[in-house]
């Protein structure tokens, strides 16, 4: 069977743009669960065997457990354990705590628990993800793998997907792990982040919410292709519109699609910001279908609006990034923004010469920067390589980098 025009459509939009994903909050997020500080996440309520793909030679769990929210309250999360075939080593699997990027702008039931592909359904509608190879080669690799769906995702959410927030993108990684553990006695105390695209940016921001873990041991960082530097990148992507009149149309919808997503990740913390602050009526009017469907159609759907109108289309706001809300918002939760922040854990990125979705100039100058403030990274780019090739790409380079990691 062929794909639809749109389908097809869709598919190339989202090859002009950075994973991430995003939720719309119309409504105050409810706790499900009784009010209780960070040091109660990770209590598991249910786990579960779950079917996984035959490449993968080990067995997993679907963990439900505790976390708590950007509302600052404990609500429902789940994450997926995997561990591999055969004997624990002595002290246990190392665990690797593994960060997805966007498999869905805010529908809960794109998770990646629930495809086989885990990735929320990228692969199925037509966009290779390649997170299965990554997952499957860590596994295999004698590493057990905590991935959780991230807050707000996946059939037990109670709460909408707080995009881009760095606090929940943490607590979700750091709660699995303690979750993890509870359900499973043959894991090491000892675990690594490692994310892609807005994966790549929620295991920076692990390293500050490790404390909340503190019987577990955080090693430090693996970020393949991260995504930050947003108001950076969307400055760029204008730059390549000017000098590149015949791909214009790729890059608008890209700066597009990047603000729509800070606004409703936005949103979520504050249901009282104004769409209107940052852009015009007709990208304001696509908010709602990116809390309803999974990534390649809410982009497909914007890229049709769009289409629609030409230049008459009335999207972002040129001040975006200087609206008062918008500028906290990029600060707190942008590792480039933020002025704040730090690392000491070895931090390893990776980035493709030929990525669409992360510059190398906004990448390269966040390495700096952390380098110049005494983080230990390894900062390495791989030539042909674009936003998901990189990952296959750089993986022997992220093995030895474990290897290291968890020797130390």
């Amino acid at each position: 069977m062929h794909p639809s025009p749109l389908r097809r459509a869709a598919t190339r939009a989202l090859v002009m743009t950075i994973l991430g994903s995003s939720a719309l909050a119309a409504v105050s997020i409810a706790p499900a669960l009784a009010v209780e500080d960070a040091a109660t996440s990770g209590s598991v309520i249910s786990h579960t065997p779950h079917k996984i793909s035959s490449q993968i030679k080990g067995r997993a769990e679907l963990i439900v457990h505790t976390m708590q929210s950007v509302a600052g309250v404990q609500t429902k999360a789940s994450t997926l354990l995997l561990v591999p075939e055969g004997q624990a080593p002595q002290g246990g699997w190392p665990v690797i705590a593994w960060a997805h990027g966007t498999t869905t702008p805010g529908n809960k039931l794109c998770a990646p628990s629930l495809t086989e592909d885990l990735d929320g359904g990228l692969t199925k509608d037509g966009f290779n993800s390649d997170y299965l190879f990554e997952i499957s080669t860590l596994v295999n690799a004698g590493y057990a793998v905590v991935a959780p769906d991230l807050e707000g995702l996946g059939e037990v959410a109670e709460v909408p997907y707080p995009y881009f927030n760095a606090s929940s993108l943490a607590r979700s990684l750091v709660s699995g792990v303690v979750a993890a553990h509870k359900v499973n006695a043959d894991l090491s105390n000892e675990y690594v982040a490692v994310g892609h695209s807005d994966g790549g940016h929620a295991v920076l921001g692990v390293e500050a919410f490790a404390g909340e873990a503190p019987q577990f041991e955080f090693k430090g960082t693996v970020a393949i292709a991260p995504y930050t530097s947003i108001e950076d990148f969307v400055k760029e992507l204008g730059q390549r519109a000017a000098a590149k009149p015949e791909k214009a149309g790729d890059f608008r919808l890209l700066q597009n699609f990047n603000i729509a997503l800070m606004t409703t990740g936005l949103k979520v913390i504050d249901p009282s910001f104004k769409a209107s602050s940052v852009m015009g009526p007709d990208l304001e009017a696509q908010l709602k279908e990116f809390t309803t469907r999974c990534s390649v159609p809410a982009i497909g759907g914007l890229s049709k609006a769009i289409a629609a109108k030409g230049a008459a289309f009335d999207g972002f706001k040129e001040d975006w990034a200087r609206d008062p809300k918008m500028a906290a918002f990029l600060a707190e939760n942008d590792p480039a923004a933020n002025p704040n922040f730090r690392l000491k854990k070895p931090t390893f990125i990776s980035l493709g010469t030929d990525d669409a979705f992360v510059f190398q100039n906004t990448t390269a100058a966040l390495v700096a920067r952390l380098k110049a403030e005494g983080t230990p990274v390894t900062y390495r780019e791989y030539p042909g390589t674009d936003h998901f090739t990189v990952i296959r790409a750089a993986q022997p380079d992220t093995m030895a980098f474990l290897k290291q990691l968890f020797a130390k």
